[in-house]
């Protein structure tokens, strides 16, 4: 959430607007959202509907465990810190643009829990 809120400019310049679904209910994600100041929707999707309808998968450990994820584990906790782990570590997150007709155009999972992608690449997919 952090990456995706520096990236708000861009996101604005471009005419984007984000929404978050997260596995949280809203009252686990309230006291997030606002000590990040988030400024994009986050939907709340506990029992992960959202993730099983657009087929983004679950990890492997490597994937939410290994060791590509101990620097951003660390950049994170000088950054602010980090929550306690909530709910299924194991869903790998996953980003989709969809048109205003509701048409997923673009799709991508990713490789392990800190690979996210940026606002550049989200702002491509709509050219």
């Amino acid at each position: 959430m952090v990456n995706l809120r520096n990236q708000q400019t861009e996101f604005e310049a471009a005419k984007v607007t984000p929404v978050v679904i997260v596995m949280a209910t809203p009252m686990q994600a309230a006291p997030v959202v606002e000590k990040l100041r988030f400024p994009f929707t986050v939907l709340c999707d506990p029992e992960q509907i959202a993730y099983q309808h657009f087929e983004i998968p679950r990890g492997r450990p490597w994937q939410y465990l290994g060791p590509k994820l101990w620097l951003a584990g660390a950049r994170a906790l000088v950054r602010g810190g980090m929550g306690k782990p909530l709910n299924d570590i194991t869903q790998m997150h996953g980003t989709l643009v969809i048109d205003t007709d509701g048409e997923v155009i673009y799709r991508r999972h990713g490789e392990h829990s800190a690979d996210y992608i940026t606002a550049a690449e989200v702002i491509s997919a709509l050219k």
